[in-house]
């Protein structure tokens, strides 16, 4: 970076000589295969409706918004209701112990 590109973004290659965004992209296409593969059932009607305005954004959007909810502030903010719905989620047999435990550790919430 120069001295005259000082303030710009950097869209250089990082660590595994992939280009930023197409790093993103492949991390999106992941979730959005998981969001296809999210249980409606017992949802509500709003929350329903919500995800799929959230499948039909456009990627940026999408990449924006997660950016947003996995702010580290946020994370720390909703500490107790995340760490309820983990313990919910195992109890009720959506995920194994295992699976919250590391989500935990990536969330920063151990």
């Amino acid at each position: 970076m120069g001295f005259f590109n000082f303030g710009k973004k950097d869209d250089k290659k990082e660590g595994d000589n992939k280009p930023v965004e197409s790093q993103m992209d492949g991390a999106m296409d992941k979730m959005d295969e998981m969001m296809k593969q999210v249980d409606t059932s017992k949802m509500s009607r709003k929350e329903r409706w919500a995800l799929k305005l959230f499948q039909k954004m456009p990627k940026k959007k999408k990449e924006e918004a997660l950016r947003k909810m996995m702010n580290p502030q946020n994370i720390f903010k909703e500490k107790d209701k995340i760490l309820k719905q983990l313990d919910e989620a195992v109890k009720t047999g959506q995920m194994t112990k295992q699976e919250a435990d590391q989500m935990k550790r990536q969330l920063g919430l151990r």
